[in-house]
């Protein structure tokens, strides 16, 4: 939505971002632009305001909110810290203060329990409690990582009503996401991961199970917790097991599993009957064609579309 009026601006953004409260606008040359996206979990928020130059309060208790400022000024305070927007910046888990001119910012949320569960799955602790102790990435080349990902994520599932009716390309939508901001902003999460542990021995047997339950839910969305899961052994340990003896990742086995099951429903498909390379390929995960078609072609030797048109 675009308006001018100040007081339906306010209302908008209220109504974007949760437990928002705003002043009465003052302003003579109010404009804003408010664009926003919600699916699963996630949500996402883009807002362009000019001619009001003011201040908020939130509580992003439950929420993770990671921003993007495009333009103008962002502070956000606490009792604790003050955050300076930037590239790329987390807010306070709690309440907070804000104050904004000349403001561009995106936003994207996520469910808070969302990323805390994804860490204990990957960690294998079911005590591990989730804590970020920074509010911008560690380092530039993760900034760069967090905005591609993000960027992917709202262009190929959030805003794409194609994807977003696939539920296999929301999963990997929450993990790439939910993956991204644990790898980007400081946390309990990376000190648990600097620890490795004792080396498991994958038995036969592990593999075995890890194996059997990817294929039997191709169709699901699974990833490397639920893989681990199965095979009754660590994440960590999981992946060292497939890299050793099958000279891939679970999630690459799994890819590449997916593939084949794309190339079965192109050689089943009637050309005549309105199937198309893209709605398979969604419907196997593979938002993006580009990368289905070169993952295709290096399976197969050739472009998915001359297995349709067979």
């Amino acid at each position: 939505m675009t308006t001018q009026d100040p007081e339906e601006g306010r209302a908008a953004l209220e109504r974007a971002y949760r437990r928002l409260r705003l002043p009465q606008p003052d302003a003579t040359s109010f404009e804003m632009s408010l664009a926003t996206a919600a699916l699963g979990p996630l949500s996402a928020q883009r807002v362009r305001l000019t001619g009001w130059d003011s201040g908020g309060a939130n509580d992003s208790t439950g929420l993770l909110r990671i921003g993007h400022l495009a333009h103008g000024r962002f502070l956000l305070r606490t009792d604790l810290a003050e955050i300076t927007g930037g590239p790329a910046f987390l807010f306070p888990a709690g309440p907070y203060a804000a104050r904004w001119e000349s403001l561009g910012l995106k936003t994207l949320t996520v469910e808070a329990a969302v990323v805390e569960n994804y860490a204990r799955a990957v960690t294998g602790r079911a005590d591990f409690r989730l804590r970020f102790t920074g509010h911008h990435p560690r380092t530039d080349a993760h900034t760069k990582y967090w905005q591609a990902t993000a960027g992917q994520v709202v262009q190929h599932v959030l805003t794409d009503t194609v994807a977003a009716a696939s539920p296999l390309l929301l999963d990997q939508g929450v993990r790439s996401l939910t993956t991204a901001v644990l790898q980007t902003f400081p946390s309990t999460f990376l000190d648990s991961s600097s620890d490795p542990g004792p080396p498991e021995r994958a038995h036969p047997a592990a593999l075995r199970r890890a194996v059997a339950f990817i294929d039997a839910h191709l169709a699901e969305p699974i990833g490397l917790p639920e893989i681990a899961a199965a095979a009754q052994m660590s994440p960590r340990g999981l992946h060292a097991a497939f890299r050793r003896h099958l000279d891939t990742t679970p999630l690459g086995y799994l890819r590449t599993a997916r593939i084949d099951a794309a190339h079965r429903d192109l050689l089943a498909a009637d050309p005549t009957s309105g199937t198309t390379v893209a709605s398979v390929a969604t419907r196997w995960g593979f938002g993006r064609p580009g990368p289905f078609l070169a993952a295709y072609r290096a399976q197969y030797g050739k472009a998915p579309a001359e297995t349709l048109r067979r």
